[in-house]
């Protein structure tokens, strides 16, 4: 309780909170471990992340320059979000600065619990003089390495002083937090590494999933016909799922007899993809489900003989924690966030990065052996409900989220 006895209310602040992708998912997570305690208030706030969002004020739009960044009201999920601009707003790092119009949402709120991707995001609200809490799963230097690959041009010189600036924003971020919730070991080690000497609530906080939604169906096929499946944002470089493709490819023409990858998402691969899938002779093994609701992906899963993440970068991979809720094992390759998730060999297998071989190999081995798929398929199963089941998953929010209010209350 704060406030003269009112309910402590808690700001989800998350950027782009009505898109896709694993923020908004661990933001669900979130929402709803607050809403089911009965114990907190909520209030949603969204930040624009887009260059061209009409909530910022733009160098380029003079007659934005007046008025400044504002906010506009939306909905998600059935519940009132404020989505918030920022000043001069298509430039990256003015993205993550302090605004007036924020910090006037904020004002009635106890306790900031930011989720983000890289940590800088938290820099918008670190000084209001409230406990904020970050939820974060990597850092930009890491998640725009594959972006930033290729060489060559003004925009690319520029795309990458924007990472190096917001890098150090990010280590700002995490010096400043009064508590850090991390979805994987590497990011976990740095976090501590940053703050040495400092006292900072620190935690390996992966998020939950709902466990009696994404469950086995009791009749999984784990023989040669069961398709292999993918789930995520196809068309994002660090998915990687060009070395998806290779390794599909790399299997024997006996081994892909009557097998079927199946991709799905909230977009695509590029073009690309499709025309070295013609050019290498599997185009007609593949197929894409575009943007499956979720009793469709459920099914998708339930249905799947194996699950293969080939990402270059995940900060955790929600999706991995998806297909192990229902019974089926994961090759992923070691992209961070699961290294943390699967323990290699025995609920899953780990491969390293960018290496067709491997993952053919135990792509192989998986469809082959219909012992060791189903037996794995069940230690992925116990692995989410001994530690990613919702009501698992939600505890150390929950302590945060009492300790940072007491010491509100104490101020």
């Amino acid at each position: 309780m704060s406030r003269s006895g009112q309910r402590t209310t808690i700001a989800l602040i998350v950027p782009d909170l009505a898109g896709g992708g694993g923020v908004p998912a661990v933001a669900r997570f979130l929402k709803d471990t607050i809403r089911e305690t009965g114990l907190y208030e909520l209030k949603l706030i969204s930040l624009a992340t887009s260059s061209g969002d009409a909530t910022h004020s733009r160098i380029t739009r003079p007659s934005s320059w007046w008025r400044g960044p504002v906010s506009t009201p939306q909905t998600w999920e059935g519940l009132p979000v404020d989505h918030v601009g920022a000043v001069a707003g298509e430039i990256e790092f003015q993205r993550y600065n302090p605004r007036k119009v924020l910090a006037r949402l904020l004002a009635d709120c106890d306790i900031l619990q930011v989720v983000c991707g890289s940590p800088a995001w938290a820099c918008a609200v670190c000084d209001l003089g409230k406990p904020v809490s970050l939820q974060c799963a990597t850092r930009a230097v890491v998640e725009r390495r594959r972006q930033h690959s290729k060489q060559g041009g003004l925009k690319e010189w520029w795309r990458r002083r924007m990472t190096r600036f917001t890098d150090k924003l990010d280590d700002r971020a995490l010096k400043s937090v009064a508590a850090i919730q991390v979805e994987n070991p590497w990011m976990l080690e740095y976090a501590r590494k940053i703050n040495s000497g400092r006292q900072v609530d620190l935690r390996y906080a992966p998020p939950g999933i709902d466990a009696g939604k994404f469950r086995p169906n009791g009749d999984r096929s784990a023989g040669r016909g069961a398709p292999i499946l993918c789930v995520g944002r196809l068309d994002d470089t660090r998915k990687n799922v060009g070395l998806l493709l290779e390794a599909f490819a790399r299997m024997s023409p006996e081994d892909r007899q009557g097998l079927k990858l199946v991709l799905a998402g909230q977009a695509g691969p590029p073009d690309s993809f499709w025309e070295q899938a013609t050019a290498l002779g599997v185009r007609d093994r593949i197929e894409f489900v575009n943007r499956p609701s979720e009793e469709a992906l459920i099914a998708l899963y339930q249905q799947a003989g194996l699950f293969v993440l080939p990402s270059d970068e995940e900060g955790l991979g929600v999706v991995i924690l998806e297909s192990m809720a229902c019974g089926v094992p994961v090759v992923s390759t070691l992209s961070g966030g699961p290294d943390g998730i699967i323990t290699d060999g025995a609920d899953g297998f780990l491969v390293p990065r960018n290496d067709a071989g491997a993952l053919a190999e135990r792509i192989t081995q998986l469809r082959g052996d219909a012992v060791l798929n189903r037996a794995m398929g069940l230690r992925a199963r116990q692995t989410i409900e001994a530690r990613y089941a919702s009501e698992v998953a939600g505890r150390p929010f929950l302590e945060v989220w009492d300790l940072l209010a007491r010491k509100a209350g104490g101020r």
